[in-house]
């Protein structure tokens, strides 16, 4: 029951940082926005890294390293998605990341899942699909934010196994749920800051990109769009210790929900189609939900 409150609070919280990157990424390039949500925890990672590196495992460190390049790549594709259609639907073309979470568990990770939470799972996606609204073009078949939005799932699916499996490294040594999923994060984030540091510093733009974060008219999207995103990275590092990877995403769909009224705010218009499928995604959830309960 735990891992369903901290995924609700991770996925509400994550959904207004969105919001927040979203006004960054009218004024930065991708690259840096990304790289401007890990940036605040620095210290913290550091200090953790200082204290439990003599304990950690090679195979812990490797988990977060593919986490890392993983939840980059994610965000970064996201980003792509986001700038090509409007707030709630790049949203929902990224959220193929439930299926192919499903995918990747059953058939390479041997992780189990029920028949009510497959149906759950696939009753979610079917509101997804309504969302969607992939388009078909004559020069690419696909519209390019589909597929930017299939490789962001694909990415954050192995980061979330990734995840899991790190946390499960540290509480072999005794740790709690709580302080593997701390303790997963704040490797991951350090290795997530020696990425772009590295990239920025070979571009020669890393004094100038990193004031561009601070600068007046960007500091306060900056200040919370990192808070947001710290916090909201505890709360999912924790539920993906605790719960079944697939649940958790699954659950964590609720953000789609969010993102709608959210755009709602914003003066974006909806169509019935849209509307439906968020019905139908909210009741996969929450049958999933209650068959956990």
């Amino acid at each position: 029951m735990s891992w369903i409150i901290l995924t609700l609070l991770g996925a509400t919280i994550q959904s207004l940082r969105n919001l927040e990157q979203r006004s960054l990424n009218k004024k930065l390039d991708a690259l840096t926005v990304s790289w401007s949500r890990f940036i605040l925890p620095l210290p913290l990672a550091i200090a953790t890294i200082i204290y439990t590196l003599p304990q950690a495992s090679g195979k812990f460190v490797c988990y977060c390293l593919v986490t890392a390049i993983c939840q980059i790549a994610g965000n970064f594709f996201l980003l792509k998605v986001m700038s090509s259609k409007n707030f709630s639907v790049g949203i929902a073309f990224f959220k193929t990341e439930v299926l192919q979470s499903l995918l990747l568990g059953v058939l390479l990770f041997n992780q189990d899942v029920s028949l009510t939470g497959i149906a759950a799972i696939l009753v979610t996606s079917i509101g997804m699909i309504l969302m969607s609204n992939i388009s078909l073009t004559k020069k690419t078949g696909l519209d390019k934010g589909a597929f930017f939005g299939a490789l962001s799932g694909l990415a954050f699916s192995i980061s979330a196994f990734g995840i899991k499996f790190g946390t499960e490294e540290m509480k072999l040594l005794g740790y709690s749920n709580v302080e593997a999923g701390i303790t997963d994060l704040c490797f991951v984030v350090f290795f997530q800051n020696l990425f772009f540091i590295t990239i920025k510093s070979l571009q020669n733009r890393l004094r100038k990109d990193l004031l561009s974060m601070i600068a007046t008219e960007n500091k306060l999207s900056f200040l919370k769009m990192s808070i947001l995103s710290l916090i909201g990275s505890i709360f999912w590092f924790i539920a993906f210790a605790i719960g079944n990877v697939i649940y958790v995403k699954a659950v964590g769909q609720i953000e789609l929900v969010i993102a709608v009224l959210i755009s709602l705010h914003l003066g974006e218009k909806h169509s019935k189609r849209e509307f439906a499928g968020i019905a139908i995604t909210a009741f996969g959830i929450l049958t999933l939900i209650l068959s956990q309960i």
